[in-house]
Parts: C-alpha cells; sequence; structure tokens
C-alpha cells in the first residue's frame, strides 16, 4: 500500500483521532455487525462439523443442516459487507489511481463510494420489496420465514449504502475515507520492518 493511500486509514478507537460525529454514531454499529458476523461464521463452521459427527457416530443426521449452513453463508456475506466497506477493504486498484492525474482522482474519489452508495440503496430497496411481496413464505426444510431469511441482505445492504454515503462526505471534505478499529492496528514489530 502507497503512503499516498495511507491517509485515507483513520483509527475510530484511537482517542486522538480526529473523528466525525457520524463515525462516533456508527461505532457501536460497527462493532455489533463486526461479533456478529464472527459467530454467524462460527455457527457456519460448526454445521457441516455437527453433521458429520451426527451421521458418523449416531447415524442421525441433522434435517436441514446444507438449509441452516446456506442461510448462514447469506448472513455472513451481507452482515460482513459494511465492514468491508468502512474498512475500504475490497478492490479498490490503487494504482490505477494513483497513476491518474490529481483532478481526477478528487472527481473519482467522491464518485466511486457516491455510485456505491446509489448500488447499494437500489439493492437494499429490492430485497425490501422482495421481502414484503413473500411475507406468507418460508424456506422448504426448516421453514425458516423470508422476512428472517431476507433480515441480513436488508440491513447489510442498507449499512453498506450508509457507509458510502459517509465516505461521499468525507471525500468532498477531503477527510481520511476508511476507518479501523485498535485491534487491527499493526504491532510495533511489523510497523519497523
Amino acid at each position: 500500500m502507497s503512503d499516498h493511500m495511507f491517509d485515507d486509514y483513520l483509527d475510530v478507537t484511537h482517542p486522538d483521532a480526529r473523528v466525525g460525529v457520524a463515525d462516533r454514531v456508527l461505532e457501536p454499529i460497527r462493532r455489533v455487525f463486526r461479533w456478529t458476523s464472527v459467530v454467524l461464521l462460527a455457527v457456519m463452521i460448526t454445521l457441516p462439523v455437527l453433521q458429520v459427527v451426527l451421521r458418523q457416530f449416531f447415524s442421525r443426521p441433522f434435517m436441514g443442516a446444507e438449509e441452516l449452513a446456506r442461510f448462514m453463508l447469506i448472513c455472513v456475506v451481507f452482515v460482513t459487507l459494511p465492514y468491508v466497506v468502512s474498512s475500504g477493504a475490497s478492490i479498490r486498484m490503487e494504482e490505477v489511481l494513483a497513476a491518474l492525474p490529481e483532478r481526477l482522482r478528487r472527481v473519482l474519489r467522491i464518485a466511486i463510494p457516491a455510485t456505491g452508495g446509489i448500488a447499494f440503496a437500489v439493492a437494499a430497496t429490492s430485497v425490501a420489496i422482495a421481502t414484503m411481496r413473500n411475507l406468507d413464505n418460508a424456506t422448504p426444510v426448516l421453514n425458516i420465514p423470508y422476512w428472517i431469511f431476507f433480515a441480513s441482505g436488508f440491513l447489510g445492504l442498507t449499512l453498506a449504502a450508509v457507509e458510502c454515503a459517509l465516505q461521499t462526505l468525507k471525500a468532498w471534505r477531503h477527510d481520511p475515507l476508511y476507518v479501523t478499529f485498535a485491534q487491527e492496528q499493526p504491532s510495533e514489530d511489523v510497523v519497523h520492518i
């Protein structure tokens, strides 16, 4: 990562950081989404293990384990999406951006999160419409209501749209775009390598 791009990161948990009101409001929500994604990932990994143990040692399969694992996978993807957006962990092609003229980079620094926010908002609206049309439906084996099934998609896409809108505002104000947490900072040994 180039030194120029490292200026786009801000540790929102650092006491001396110049953190905006929106980042302070979103920080507890981001923390909940992070921990929820860890729990969902653990459940998703545990389900196939449980299925193997039940089949191998008890000759009793867990009916619906595959459906539940798919549901957990969908939840993990959508619950982690806002975290990926806010931390800048998506593919950004920084080398290509660094090669562009400064004026174009400034325009793209605003345009990229703005278009991302619009796309996520449209996707969240689509999920909401699909949910409203399928309120009476449920998954075939476990009978999980579709509104629960789609909830992670709606929440994840909505928060991703909010994160993109916040990044657009930050880009306009020339503030660092992406946030990190204290646990993500490299140790002193790594920094000096």
